[in-house]
């Protein structure tokens, strides 16, 4: 039997590529072909991890239509308009770029029209869905050609929103291949962007099932697959982790002081972070408290933007920046890809901070997995009409938290310095049932996907 892996971007690799799912299925007797637009490093990175081999194929070309995208471009906002409604969220709409100019500012002006028409049913939502489905026959010939050379048993595509992948799995569910997609992030469903669209669809959680059956009420139930994600296992593993004194040496850290990660988030996410990084660094000088704390500085791995430089250099004695182990080589972050050192350097940030401070990212769920505390950034360090913290925290994916107390919170720079004390003095997270509610607590979590491609 043999598994296509569909792989269109860099960041599936992580979770997919890196986790056990290719070496039990090579041990299963099955053949495992890899489908990927990455760099050959990337590819030779995980077989070297693994100590394996396995076929791959580079993704073909494909370029839509302007009335395929302007269909594909027209369901996402239709689909947005209508969660935002159904859920009484508009924060859901930030997810759409009004920002277009040129050409592009009319073609998206027509989408606008016709999306909002669309949005006042969700019939109307299916009727775009099929004339989209519909408008694709054409270009699917050569995926139909390699599919019916390889013939796979399953084809398990590791993002649901990519373009890329659109083609080879359209192409296989003509075919009566049997087809499995993730839900790529925690945060992904009421984005509107489950544009691969499989027989099988694997999620994090229960609340992400409940999401699914909410936002595509088409989905069957039994398509909807609570597996758990890979994301947090390599935190499992013991050999990823670092005795705390190799760890600090390795990096010029103190032993003696307590350690405050500061996580960055992207650019679009945080524009403010260096902001927030130094409003941190002045409340630990102003208490003179330099010989008691010291910052680990993780960016955000897709940032490759020196927004950060001035800070870091007017803190050198405070702030210890720890790059991520991602590839450097691309200004396009979906062919960025991470290294399996990465995950270890994340795994020795986590076990040996004393604490992390971000604007609502997911670090807090690292940290809270060796139930490290996490507090989230909540005010604002300008005044920007276009960017407002307030925003940020009414966004669809923190529903999920069980209350406000699964992190502390920093609401004004007066209170970096209190949020810090007392959140190091109580040494544990808060948030470790917000953990068990967005993802499986599972130790079999790539057997459970693996089945779901076996069986």
């Amino acid at each position: 039997m043999s598994i296509l892996i569909v792989v269109p971007d860099g960041v599936g690799i992580r979770n997919y590529l890196f986790a056990d799912i290719i070496p039990l299925l090579l041990k299963s007797k099955n053949k495992v072909i890899v489908y990927h637009s990455l760099d050959v490093n990337a590819l030779n990175e995980v077989k070297k991890l693994h100590n394996i081999d396995f076929e791959d194929k580079v993704i073909k070309n494909y370029k839509e239509s302007i009335k395929h995208k302007f269909f594909r471009e027209t369901i996402a906002f239709a689909r947005l308009n209508y969660n935002a409604q159904l859920v009484k969220n508009t924060t859901i709409l930030k997810n759409w770029n009004y920002n277009k100019k040129g050409v592009q500012k009319l073609f998206y002006k027509l989408v606008q029209v016709l999306a909002k028409f669309c949005s006042k049913k969700y019939s109307r939502i299916l009727w775009l869905e099929n004339k989209y489905e519909n408008c694709s026959l054409k270009y699917l010939n050569n995926e139909i050609d390699f599919l019916k050379k390889i013939e796979p048993k399953t084809i398990f595509c590791t993002h649901q929103r990519a373009i890329k992948a659109i083609p080879i799995v359209k192409a296989a569910n003509l075919l009566g291949i049997k087809t499995v997609g993730v839900i790529y992030s925690w945060d992904n469903i009421p984005k509107a962007r489950l544009a691969v669209k499989t027989d099988k669809y694997l999620v994090w959680s229960k609340y992400m099932k409940e999401e699914v059956k909410l936002f595509y009420p088409e989905i069957s139930k039994d398509k909807i697959i609570v597996t758990g994600t890979p994301q947090f296992d390599f935190y499992k593993d013991k050999n990823n982790i670092l005795p705390k004194q190799v760890f600090f040496e390795k990096y010029n850290l103190d032993l003696k002081k307590k350690t405050i990660c500061f996580s960055g988030d992207d650019v679009l996410t945080s524009p403010y972070d260096p902001n927030y990084l130094e409003d941190i660094c002045k409340a630990i000088v102003k208490n003179d408290h330099e010989k008691e704390y010291q910052i680990i500085f993780r960016r955000c791995p897709v940032d490759i933007s020196d927004r950060y430089k001035k800070i870091l250099e007017k803190y050198v004695d405070i702030v210890i920046p720890i790059e991520p182990a991602w590839s450097n080589n691309s200004k396009n972050w979906t062919t960025l890809y991470p290294y399996y050192e990465d995950i270890k350097i994340l795994t020795n940030i986590c076990a040996h901070s004393d604490f992390v401070i971000n604007l609502g990212s997911t670090m807090a769920h690292d940290f809270a997995f060796f139930n490290k505390p996490a507090a989230y950034l909540n005010y604002n360090t300008v005044k920007d009409f276009n960017w407002d913290v307030d925003t940020i925290y009414k966004f669809q994916h923190f529903k999920s938290m069980p209350t406000k107390q699964s992190v502390y919170w920093i609401n004004s720079k007066k209170e970096i310095f209190s949020v810090i004390k007392e959140a190091i003095n109580r040494k544990y997270s808060l948030g470790t049932e917000w953990l068990k509610t967005i993802n499986l607590d599972s130790d079999n979590i790539s057997k459970n996907i693996v089945n779901n491609l076996t069986n």
